[in-house]
């Protein structure tokens, strides 16, 4: 596990040239990321969490496995993320929020559009963002803001299927809740012209439509 915050930008831009960098928030005990790190084995993963014992079963996961490839970060992933050089995320991994479901306290919601204009200019041209929920008018919230966004466009492009392996995944198919989920993909701006790679000067099964419901 990084010992410090400001070791973020370091890693990303250590990472070999070419080489993928993905990073999901909230990861919770890590059970997506030993998932769906397997097969990724040249991609740099990220896991950010706010809780210490759920980061600390989280690389325990990963290097139980031999995934040296997979790091965990403990804070708070709206500050952490701006660590991150622009261009550099391949992907964002967002499962299972904390949804927030009375009214007066839905302003403490991850998905913002300062956040999400946070995410965006870190992504890569043709970087993903995969969001996903059980709570419907969360989802609305998130899908509604990424069409909002100038750089991002909604896309039919499915979520990794490892999104499934996650505690909060298993208990919703088991409660025969709908799962939510949604990808969009950053357009091509000038401003990423060779910034991708981490290069960068240190400045500071769903359908078609994009939105995935998967029934338990």
């Amino acid at each position: 596990m990084l010992p410090a915050v400001e070791t973020l930008r370091d890693l990303v831009a250590s990472r070999p040239v070419g080489s993928p960098c993905e990073v999901e928030i909230g990861c919770g005990n890590g059970h997506f990321l030993a998932a769906y790190a397997a097969d990724r084995r040249d991609t740099l993963l990220v896991g950010i969490d706010l809780k210490a014992h759920r980061c600390r079963r989280a690389q325990e996961k990963a290097d139980k496995r031999g995934f040296s490839h997979v790091h965990i970060l403990q804070g708070a992933a709206e500050w952490l993320i701006r660590d991150l050089p622009p261009c550099s995320v391949d992907a964002f991994h967002i499962y299972f929020p904390d949804p927030w479901p009375r009214s007066r306290h839905r302003k403490r919601r991850f998905f913002t559009m300062e956040n999400l204009e946070v995410m965006a200019e870190r992504l890569r041209p043709g970087g993903r963002l995969h969001f996903g929920t059980d709570f419907f008018d969360y989802y609305v919230q998130a899908k509604v803001l990424v069409a909002l966004h100038p750089q991002l466009r909604l896309s039919a492009e499915p979520a990794p299927e490892a999104v499934l392996s996650s505690i909060f995944a298993q208990r919703f198919v088991e409660e025969e809740k709908t799962i939510r989920i949604f990808t969009a993909v950053r357009a091509a701006p000038s401003d990423c012209t060779g910034a991708a790679d981490g290069a960068v000067p240190a400045d500071g099964a769903p359908p078609a439509d994009g939105a995935a419901s998967v029934s338990g």
